[in-house]
């Protein structure tokens, strides 16, 4: 009772977790149904029909049982935990128990024709018994090691799915205090000065949180959103200077109706910023390039570089590692993002496919 209790369960949790028509049973249903016919048929060919259809019955019940009992019980209590040998006696007994059952069967209760008593109940009959029996248990070990393959397959790629669901969530967060922290420097330095440019930076850099807080809380966003945030912050940081700096912006394509992933442009113009020494040397340049195709963009900065080599143990690079991780998750392998860094020059460029 405790064995087809457990079995009954399982089979009613299987109809619980099935979506609307429950086409696995009717699969299952389908087949013994073909193996009713099939073997029917084949020993109506020298049976009388009553008696093939009577046996062939009786056939299929036994059958489908030790499929089921191996498939719903034995498999998950003994094979799926790694007790090998209780899964083997397991499977030795229902081989011996279910020939012999069957046999018995027939040979007490069914009206056997005198002709196939003699010449077909013998050793040979239980053995091709036991052979269909040994079959239809190495079909659900088979059939339950597939499902239980495809279910942890399932699980593992749902599982690294919310991990990198929740990796992105922590990196978007990074995002925000990142570039504040380098914002409210600038504003700093500028409010040392007294300069008058400084109402004007707070309220510009209003701007820019209200977007990355609000507008880019979503997976995507529209490309023509990202290029209007790092205008607004290349005017943010020009802000910072008396004289213009040397800055060219070069937009070509179409980027209306184009999703990209959030801030990915910001760190790299704010990389640009940090590293282009605009403050000290009047040649200091950045030139920003995006480039929308018909299967990709691209996206690309490049700056001077101050001739001082500035020191290895400022806590820098935050913002780049963020990206390089955010990049990985949401465009690799068809995504690019490559570094190009000469005497006199940095460059980031990304391809960003769609």
């Amino acid at each position: 009772m405790g064995i087809l209790t457990n079995i009954g369960t399982k089979l009613q949790n299987s109809t619980k977790e099935s979506k609307g028509i429950n086409f696995t049973g009717i699969l299952h249903f389908v087949f013994w149904l073909l193996f009713f016919g099939a073997s029917t048929f084949i020993a109506t060919q020298t049976l009388p029909i009553g008696y093939a259809v009577q046996r062939n019955l009786l056939v299929v019940f036994f059958n489908a049982l030790v499929f089921y009992i191996n498939f719903l019980w034995i498999m998950p209590e003994f094979f799926e935990r790694g007790d090998f040998r209780s899964y083997s006696i397991a499977m030795v007994a229902m081989l011996i128990l279910a020939p012999t059952a069957q046999y018995i069967i027939e040979v007490a209760f069914f009206k056997v024709p005198e002709d196939v008593k003699v010449f077909t109940y013998n050793v040979r009959y239980v053995v091709w018994i036991g052979v269909t029996i040994f079959i239809m248990l190495s079909l659900s070990t088979l059939l339950k090691m597939a499902m239980s393959r495809s279910y942890f397959e399932r699980e593992l790629l749902e599982l690294r799915a919310r991990k990198f669901e929740a990796e992105l969530k922590f990196l978007r967060e990074q995002i925000n205090p990142h570039f504040l922290f380098n914002s409210i420097n600038n504003i700093y330095s500028l409010s040392l000065e007294n300069s008058p440019r400084t109402p004007e930076m707070i309220l510009k850099l209003s701007e820019l949180l209200r977007y990355m807080l609000y507008d880019c809380n979503q997976p995507k966003v529209n490309l023509e959103n990202e290029i209007v945030c790092v205008e607004s912050l290349l005017e943010l940081f020009q802000l910072k200077f008396s004289e213009p700096i040397r800055i060219t912006f070069e937009k070509n394509g179409n980027f209306k109706d184009r999703m990209i992933v959030p801030n990915l442009f910001t760190p790299l113009i704010e990389n640009a910023f940090k590293h282009g020494d605009f403050s000290s040397n009047k040649k200091a340049y950045m030139e920003i390039v995006c480039t929308v195709r018909s299967s990709y963009i691209y996206f690309s900065v490049k700056n001077s570089k101050s001739p001082i080599t500035e020191p290895t143990t400022s806590p820098g690079g935050i913002g780049i590692e963020n990206l390089k991780r955010r990049f990985q998750i949401n465009y690799e392998p068809g995504g690019q993002l490559r570094f190009k860094e000469t005497k006199d020059s940095f460059q980031a460029a990304m391809k960003i496919p769609f």
